[in-house]
């Protein structure tokens, strides 16, 4: 059964200067829900965080995002993640895994 890159996603890069984010990339991918999803308590309320785990296609401009993980964010549904792992699975450069939390 093949892979099905059906959900639009952005990914966005911090400006460093104006420290705005613009658009870099514009895919599609399989999205899943990462088994480390977690709730914590903060000041007494219940506050969860999304993580989920967003699989596209390898691209070479993709390499710049391994190295900088805190300069760029996933931008889905109009919910910002914050990257947390790049995973080109063995170096094979077919599909890259990237973990996103929600803010």
């Amino acid at each position: 059964m093949a892979r099905v890159y059906d959900r639009p996603i952005v990914i966005q890069k911090i400006d460093e200067i104006t420290e705005q984010w613009t658009d870099c990339f514009k895919l599609h991918a399989k999205i899943n829900k990462s088994k480390t999803d977690n709730e914590y308590l903060n000041a007494g309320a219940v506050q969860g965080k999304r993580t989920l785990t967003f699989e596209v296609r390898y691209f070479a401009e993709l390499e710049a995002i391994s190295f900088d993980t805190q300069g760029y964010r996933i931008l889905y549904n109009n919910v910002p993640f914050n990257i947390k792992d790049f995973d080109d699975y063995m170096l094979q450069h077919k599909t890259v895994k990237l973990m996103g939390v929600s803010y």
